[in-house]
């Protein structure tokens, strides 16, 4: 079927309910592992087809939020789907404590037991109707960023179409750009502000009712982070601080220079090249066929995946009016296949939708045969590596999509890959310190971030725009609503995705297998012992970013610069 065939219905939520309990309780009183295993095998079923309605429901309402069908519905999702959380934390706790735990070692593994230990570390009854309001908030925020309505230059954008124009070669374009897109934001700092501050008090309040001093603990559990911890992050952020930081100052420089710009303000940076930043030679349906021979040329395996994705339709990928912002990579489990949304305008960045999302929708379209589902949950780190370690193994392709502007892909796709890890680390650290201070005001944040970012990316000038002045670009970053603590996955996804680079270009059949491993085990086994089985550094430790940045810097040094300018 194609994705308009998807048959939706809304789940008997009740009925489900019901049957999950008496699930439950089949599971806990099994007489035998072979009665454990059915139920828990039942359970596994409720949950994929939940999950597969639920996902439909999501991807269809952020299409077009303006339909008012999955409008309702994608709100009944928000009012129901926290209290199947307790099924959740019971099958956790049943499994830990069952009789039959060496039964289920010996068929699934030690390390779903790992991730059961932290799942129940995360709920109780009583904060049911506090997931109800954090639902609802993070929702408000997603629906606020995608009715944008921004009027420049004759047009009419949301957040996403501005940003072929804060990446033109006109300066006054760039400029009037940017105070169009971050006055839009300035307009909604108050309800922005709100929305924040309901945000961290309700996660406040979850922490104290499971037994948390803050919400930091809760955060990194609901991440299911089972071999690092807060002491590891802190560490991590100085090596990007003491490593990444002064190469990132060094190609802001060189960007300075190539643009001829003595007095470089934050607009002046979306410009990589006088030239213009590299655009794909054509839209969503070129792009498409050159991807379809891409992943053919690539690997069997990602050529067989790419038909499938198109061949049943399951990529919304141009931007429209009434279309949610971003892109994100989900699955329908009861269907097997992933789908892919993103919002393409024209710049480099649909071509990395086509590697990045399509990095996640491949290692999902590996392990879809995989049950029971909770066998492939995997913390985020691990998710992001596929995703960004299909932007590297794909370059050998980019002169289809990019034609003259090849080089400058290869140069701003690797170096914006190094100036990222800084924001993503000034990401983290600010939400750490809000959930330390859950008192603060809106004004104390924004500040506090203001200072973050000065130590992160000190080349900054926002040319007195007062938003941002007085620290407001981290309330465009969505994760910090909707998905506390994620962002510092990207950056250390990016780390292992460097490695995979610099190791592609020295064997690739050595790398791609490598790679081909780390899609078939993620969630089978932690963070830190994935990386051992692949042959990876850990990002956690000392010095392994410092053995990493010369390589990168050596490959910008040897692009072509008569094409770089």
């Amino acid at each position: 079927m194609t994705f308009q065939e998807l048959p939706y219905q809304r789940p008997d939520f009740d009925a489900l309910y019901a049957q999950g309990k008496e699930l439950l309780a089949r599971m806990e009183h099994a007489k035998t592992a072979q009665e454990y295993f059915d139920a828990a095998d039942a359970m596994d079923k409720l949950a994929s087809g939940l999950s597969t309605q639920y996902a439909l429901c999501h991807v269809r309402y952020a299409i077009d939020t303006r339909d008012p069908f999955y409008e309702k519905e994608n709100d009944v999702f928000d009012e129901e789907m926290p209290r199947f959380q307790e099924f959740t934390a019971e099958i956790a706790r049943i499994t830990l404590e069952s009789k039959f735990r060496d039964e289920i070692v010996n068929k699934y593994g030690k390390h779903l037991l790992e991730k059961f230990e932290v799942q129940r570390k995360v709920f109780k009854p009583e904060i049911v109707p506090d997931l109800v309001e954090e639902n609802k908030l993070s929702t408000e925020y997603e629906n606020l960023i995608a009715s944008a309505q921004i009027a420049f230059d004759g047009g009419t954008y949301n957040l996403s179409g501005m940003t072929p124009f804060t990446q033109s070669k006109d300066r006054d374009v760039r400029n009037r750009a940017n105070d169009a897109a971050w006055g839009w934001l300035a307009q909604q700092q108050d309800t922005l502000d709100k929305l924040y501050d309901d945000l961290v008090k309700v996660r406040h309040s979850i922490a104290k009712k499971l037994g948390y001093d803050n919400f930091i603990p809760v955060a990194y559990a609901r991440m299911g982070r089972t071999d690092w911890n807060q002491q590891d992050a802190k560490k991590y952020r100085q090596q990007i601080l003491e490593s990444v930081v002064p190469l990132a100052q060094k190609l802001y420089r060189e960007q300075a220079k190539r643009l001829q710009i003595e007095d470089m303000k934050n607009f002046d940076y979306n410009l990589e090249f006088v030239s213009g930043n590299p655009k794909p030679q054509g839209e969503e349906a070129y792009l498409v066929d050159k991807a379809t021979k891409m992943y053919h040329a690539l690997s069997r395996e990602t050529g067989e995946f790419f038909d499938v994705m198109t061949g049943q339709q399951l990529m919304d990928l141009t931007t429209k009016p009434g279309k949610r912002g971003g892109g994100f990579m989900t699955s329908f489990p009861d269907f097997k296949v992933p789908f892919i949304f993103s919002n393409f305008n024209g710049t480099s960045g649909d071509v990395d939708v086509l590697t990045h999302e399509a990095g996640h929708a491949f290692q999902g379209y590996m392990q879809r045969d995989i049950r029971p589902l909770a066998l492939t949950d995997m913390t985020m780190e691990v998710a992001e590596i596929h995703s960004m370690s299909m932007e590297f193994f794909t370059h050998p392709w980019m002169e289809d999509f990019f034609g003259p502007d090849t080089e400058k892909y290869y140069y701003a796709h690797v170096s914006d890959a190094i100036k990222f890890l800084p924001y993503g680390a000034s990401i983290d650290e600010l939400q750490e310190w809000v959930y330390e201070h859950p008192e603060a005001t809106p004004e104390e944040r924004r500040a506090q971030y203001r200072e973050i970012e000065k130590k992160y990316l000190p080349h900054l000038d926002y040319n007195g725009l007062e938003y941002l002045e007085k620290g407001g670009r981290w309330q465009r970053q969505a994760h910090v609503f909707g998905m506390p603590f994620y962002y510092l996955d990207y950056t250390l996804s990016q780390v292992c995705a460097f490695q995979y680079f610099v190791w592609d270009r020295e064997n690739h059949e050595e790398a791609w297998q490598s790679y081909l491993t780390a899609c078939g085990r993620s969630g089978m086994v932690p963070f830190k012992q994935l990386l051992k089985e692949c042959g990876l550094q850990n990002p956690f430790e000392e010095g392994t970013i410092a053995q990493i940045t010369p390589a990168l810097e050596a490959y910008l040094d040897s692009l072509d610069k008569t094409q770089i300018k």
